[in-house]
C-alpha cells in the first residue's frame, strides 16, 4: 500500500513546567490532545506555518523571538487514511503569559477554532502523557529530556 506523504508544523509551548495541549473536536477525551499544529501552505516555512496554525487554532500569537529555532520532528502514519505525515515542531518557553497575550493559563473557548479544537490548556508531564495522542508522545518525551516539564 502506497502512503501519501504529508507535512505539517506546530509549536510545543511550555509555561511553568506545563505544555499547552489542544483537544481535537469530536474525539473522545483520552489520547486525543496534541500541540497546536497544521498543514504547511504553499511556500510557507515550517516556522511560519507553526505560528499561523497556533494563532488560528487557539488564538495565541507567539512572538518569533520566543521560539527556539531548532527543528524537532515526529511522524504520524495513518493506514486508515493512507498517509505518512512528518510533523516539524518548535519549542517555545514562556516565562510570562502576557508575552503571548494571555492574562491567565485558562484559554477561553471564544479564542478557539471550534471546528478543530474545543479545549485548550496547560498540562504537567503526568497529565500530558495521559491526554496526548500516542503519535505525539515523543513531544512530551523531548520536553522532559530537556528539563522543561
Amino acid at each position: 500500500m502506497k502512503l501519501k506523504q504529508k507535512y505539517s508544523a506546530g509549536l510545543a509551548i511550555v509555561w511553568n513546567r506545563k505544555v499547552l495541549l489542544l483537544h481535537t473536536t469530536g474525539r473522545g477525551m483520552s489520547s486525543s490532545y496534541g500541540i497546536p499544529k497544521g498543514g504547511i501552505d504553499g511556500k510557507e516555512s515550517t516556522l511560519d506555518a507553526a505560528l499561523r496554525e497556533t494563532e488560528e487554532e487557539c488564538g495565541i500569537v507567539i512572538p518569533s523571538k520566543l521560539v527556539d529555532k531548532n527543528e524537532n520532528t515526529f511522524v504520524v502514519t495513518s493506514r486508515k487514511y493512507k498517509y505518512n505525515k512528518v510533523v516539524t515542531y518548535f519549542i517555545v518557553e514562556v516565562n510570562d503569559l502576557r508575552d503571548i497575550g494571555l492574562k491567565s493559563p485558562d484559554i477561553s473557548k471564544s479564542q478557539l477554532q471550534l471546528e478543530e479544537v474545543d479545549i485548550a490548556g496547560f498540562y504537567d508531564y503526568r497529565d500530558a502523557m495521559k491526554l496526548i495522542m500516542k503519535s505525539q508522545a515523543p513531544v512530551i518525551t523531548t520536553l522532559l529530556s530537556k528539563g522543561l516539564i
